[in-house]
């Protein structure tokens, strides 16, 4: 079956999706055709604008709000005509800001790193990268997917770059059912294809492809409750 997809930013990161279709890198194809695409992938940078979950940021966030109203745009466009989304990195908290989540301003100890990656799928404990200083606090029907298992960061901050509380763990993959949406935090295009980090991303984007949403949630994100409120 012949998928196109449409890759937002970066060309570099068409490498983590090239096994999945052709990959295409400008916007006004995908907007005069939507349906003509399989998939929109959203990829890392600046950070989302926090008015766009009605927030505030003093000095913590660095945005690129040009950037995030034409993904909107995208978004959009790629909801009303059922065309399935995915994320790395920004792109992961792109969607779920979109989907009616928030985002952590700042934690530390994840960006430069490695560090376990665990999920629900199995019990396997892979090592992913870690490129990242913001993290998803889902919204309402955001699946969790999978977290870190240890507790890296000593300190959240939030609104208005707050320190806050967190006692959930610290997310790294998630599925937006209503969406149509999945997405990691790491960046599985810096990994060789036969790493755990990228095989699981290439999986899991080809079932949000191949399968209903009910027979992805079961393999990803069904089989125990995982608290993740802060």
């Amino acid at each position: 079956m012949k998928r196109n997809i449409l890759v937002v930013g970066s060309s570099t990161y068409a490498k983590a999706v090239e096994d999945l279709g052709t990959t295409y890198h400008y916007v006004a194809d995908f907007i005069s055709d939507p349906k003509s695409f399989s998939l929109v992938l959203f990829t890392g940078g600046a950070d989302v604008d926090p008015s766009f979950y009605g927030e505030q940021s003093e000095d913590m966030c660095f945005t690129n709000l040009e950037r995030d109203l034409q993904e909107a745009h995208i978004f959009r466009v790629a909801k009303d005509n059922n065309v399935k989304m995915a994320g790395i990195c920004r792109g992961l908290q792109f969607i779920n800001v979109m989907a009616g989540g928030r985002l952590m301003h700042h934690i530390d100890r994840h960006d430069n790193a490695q560090h376990p990656f665990e999920c629900f799928k199995d019990n396997v404990i892979r090592t992913v990268n870690s490129f990242h200083h913001q993290m998803i606090i889902p919204g309402p029907g955001c699946q969790i997917v999978g977290w870190c298992p240890e507790k890296r960061s000593k300190v959240y901050y939030g609104n208005n770059d707050k320190e806050v509380l967190w006692d959930g763990p610290e997310l790294e993959a998630a599925i937006y059912p209503e969406f149509n949406a999945c997405g990691v935090q790491w960046h599985p295009e810096w990994m060789l294809k036969k790493d755990a980090g990228n095989m699981f991303f290439v999986n899991m984007v080809s079932n949000l492809l191949e399968l209903s949403m009910k027979d992805l949630l079961s393999i990803y994100a069904e089989k125990k409750e995982l608290k993740a409120n802060g």
